[in-house]
């Protein structure tokens, strides 16, 4: 089963509501899950979405990965898969496949994503895509520990919140100096 338009919108919706200021974002999203083929299919162009796990510690860093097939650091994730019934579980089998760890010691923040971000994408030799737009819906989970699994299949780095840029990083400062009682 896998995840529909109609659930990419009410996510994408549901997103807007606890950002207003992050509309603009969102708008053009929408539309296209509105109007066109499943925009979670690699496949689907101008763009699609992926899911990526903003994974957390309790000592405030952040894990990044370099899996080899894209430029730099990122954020664990990727293409939503036809198994996957959720994004928040597309998320976790991801994470799951290149870190090793058990989505059973997460802590996801929310049902809905902590950030959502147009990236644009260049060719990618080797991966037979055109430049395009992903849609990376950003689940923040907390992890007690820097520890990962055993099958870690990509090269690890754990960053400091306070090291981490843009929107994304502003947000994550505020929440980790936010009592967890007012959160």
């Amino acid at each position: 089963m896998s995840v529909s338009n109609n659930a990419v919108v009410s996510t994408a919706l549901g997103y807007v509501e606890a950002n207003p200021s992050e509309l603009d974002t969102v708008r053009d999203l929408v539309i296209l899950s509105l109007l066109g083929p499943p925009i979670t299919l690699r496949g689907t162009l101008p763009a699609h979405l992926a899911c990526r796990a903003v994974v957390l510690t309790s000592d405030q860093h952040v894990l990044t990965i370099r899996d080899g097939e894209r430029p730099g650091w990122q954020f664990p994730g990727g293409h939503v898969e036809d198994e996957d019934c959720s994004l928040l579980g597309s998320t976790l089998r991801q994470l799951r496949e290149l870190t090793g760890i058990d989505p059973n010691v997460l802590r996801p923040e929310s049902a809905l994503p902590c950030d959502l971000e147009a990236v644009p994408v260049d060719t990618v030799p080797g991966l037979d895509e055109p430049e395009h737009v992903h849609y990376d819906f950003r689940y923040l989970l907390h992890l007690p520990s820097q520890e990962l699994g055993f099958d870690v299949a990509v090269d690890v780095r754990w960053v400091p919140v306070d090291e981490l840029p843009g929107r994304l990083g502003a947000k994550l400062r505020r929440s980790s100096r936010t009592p967890a009682a007012l959160r």
